[in-house]
């Protein structure tokens, strides 16, 4: 007997239809981009190929894509990739744990080695609380999962036993400023109130949008009178949601991200009203005090690093000196010729390579994204975190 063929519903004729519509836009637009990209070369150098500044003019130009299209493309199963993959298939059983409390959702990646060969205390060495990027409107919390991994690889290469957290935080415009805030800080007070882990050993590390809501976490820890986090890093991070800094105009056709879309994407986050009730957490970059608080007072010892053709980066750059002349010990690396995100780009292309090794295999030259990054430059972070804790 012939099965009936399966209907198709009325969301997913919408999503076909938008789906066509997006091509056919987008086969209109790409070579109206190649044509301005080669005037454009013809005018002044780049630090790109014709390729790669293609390929940026192309994402910059995808404002205009539904939110629904825009989330479904960036949208991967990462979590049952990495579960089959020939190096985590037999990973520790708390790879991918689901965390769900009032107030927030999260996955545990690993509670110390990710291979199993050190079980999780509360007196593990580190805990890393990881906040995904985009724009507040996209990504997830196992985005970056396989970066994650490495960087707990990375751990037991130093001797070190590091717990990661990844915060699942709604999404804009669903849901407005400040319900990120607020779960974030519900996720920051599960890990030091229900698992007993000590502040000092918590590493916050936010990446563009999560690099906003790291410094949000740390601003508003400080106004409920709970305790700090042993060390912030920041990649990349949205300092400013104003988006009122001098690179967005010196940068803007070197990088990915596009002033009208984080405008729109601003608006989304905080509302009408919202610029204003939330004025203390918009901008970052302005000069303190907030509410008489000092940077000094909100930040523990903080890293930060960034592209230098980043739209961000004099923001990024305005909010560094704030915090080092408030007396913030703080790390700071700008990358040549780097657009926004560029660490977890280099990951994307390498993450296959990477889960087709088995446990054992050298990895040292696979991932040069977001893992590399921080084993050499701020993974020292890391290890400072583990010794003061320790003292």
């Amino acid at each position: 007997m012939r099965k009936k063929p399966m209907a198709v519903t009325s969301s997913e004729e919408t999503s076909l239809l938008l789906a066509i519509v997006c091509a056919l836009r987008l086969a209109i637009t790409v070579p109206i981009i190649v044509v301005l990209c080669l005037a454009r070369r013809l005018r002044k150098p780049t630090d790109y190929s014709l390729k790669n500044d293609i390929l940026l003019a192309v994402i910059r130009s995808l404002g205009w894509m539904p939110l629904s299209l825009r989330r479904s493309r960036a949208k991967r199963d990462n979590l049952g990739a990495v579960q089959n993959s020939c190096r985590f298939s037999k990973a520790d059983s708390e790879l991918g744990k689901k965390v769900s409390r009032p107030g927030f959702e999260g996955y545990w990646v690993c509670r110390g080695s990710i291979h199993g060969t050190q079980g999780f205390s509360s007196q593990s060495k580190a805990t890393l609380l990881w906040i995904h990027g985009g724009s507040y409107i996209t990504g997830s919390a196992l985005d970056a999962l396989v970066p994650l991994l490495r960087i707990a690889e990375l751990g037991v290469e130093q001797n070190l036993a590091i717990n990661i957290f990844t915060l699942e935080y709604s999404l804009a415009p669903e849901a407005r400023y400040p319900t990120q805030l607020n779960e974030a800080t519900a996720a920051y007070k599960y890990l030091i109130e229900d698992e007993e882990i000590d502040p000092d050993s918590v590493f916050v590390l936010g990446e563009s949008a999560g690099g906003h809501l790291a410094l949000s976490l740390a601003y508003n820890l400080l106004q409920q009178g709970l305790p700090r986090p042993g060390k912030v890093g920041l990649l990349y991070p949205w300092a400013n949601l104003e988006n009122s800094g001098t690179s967005f105009e010196m940068n803007k056709y070197k990088d990915c991200l596009d002033k009208r879309d984080l405008d729109r994407c601003a608006d989304w986050l905080v509302g009408g009203d919202g610029r204003l009730k939330f004025a203390d957490f918009m901008n970052f970059a302005s000069s303190p005090p907030r509410n008489g608080l000092r940077w000094s007072q909100v930040l523990p010892s903080t890293w930060v690093i960034i592209g230098g053709n980043d739209v961000l980066v004099s923001d990024v750059c305005k909010f560094v000196d704030e915090a080092r002349k408030d007396g913030v010990p703080l790390e700071f690396h700008i990358e040549p010729r780097m657009p926004h995100g560029w660490l977890g780009w280099h990951d994307a292309l390498a993450e296959k390579q990477f889960l087709q090794l088995s446990p054992g295999d050298d990895a040292s030259t696979i991932l040069p994204g977001m893992a590399r990054s921080i084993k050499h430059r701020g993974f020292v972070a890391l290890v400072y975190l583990t010794e003061e804790a320790g003292d």
